[in-house]
């Protein structure tokens, strides 16, 4: 593995119980530490700083591991560039984490998934307004000229968006 003075060797993730930033609930927070070639210790870095090189797919693989090897409150274990986890000091951080920064995560969650029942329920609303929207700027009091027209385009986005929730097997298109 090539030792750059630029690019530490490996990184951590230390979790801890701290206050959310505007309703000062208790959320997981997530502080990260840098292991350099030389044996130094950096607490609290940026970890996209640290071990973003230009490829996402590459800092992604490393971000997951970092947080896959993190526990739910406490300190994780060393990963490198690679995302594999290898052998580092133990020592911690001396001044632990007060109410100062860290960034929010969820423990075990993907924050890249997205949640289909979610998503549907923002399309049926969207579908149905609209088409209603539609409906009526189309027969209403002032469907004639651009009401007219807005109303017969609101109504071809609200159609589009509730045929898109049929399944597969029922589109004939």
């Amino acid at each position: 593995m090539p030792e750059t003075a630029d690019h530490p060797v490996a990184v951590r993730a230390t979790a801890f119980i701290g206050p959310s930033r505007w309703l000062q609930r208790p959320v997981r927070l997530v502080r990260y530490d840098a292991y350099w070639a030389d044996g130094r210790l950096d607490f609290d870095v940026s970890l996209s700083k640290m071990m973003y090189r230009g490829y996402p797919a590459d800092f992604a693989a490393i971000d997951e591991s970092v947080h896959a090897q993190c526990p739910e409150v406490g300190t994780g274990r060393w990963v490198d560039d690679f995302g594999r986890v290898v052998e580092g000091p133990t020592r911690t951080d001396p001044n632990p984490p007060g109410n100062g920064g860290g960034e929010p995560r969820k423990y075990g969650v993907s924050r890249h998934e997205s949640d289909t029942k979610a998503n549907r329920k923002w399309r049926v609303g969207f579908g149905v307004a609209s088409l209603g929207l539609g409906l009526y700027l189309v027969t209403g009091p002032i469907s004639d000229g651009f009401a007219g027209f807005v109303g017969m385009l609101c109504s071809i986005f609200g159609l589009s968006s509730l045929a898109g929730l049929l399944p597969r097997k029922y589109q004939w298109w």
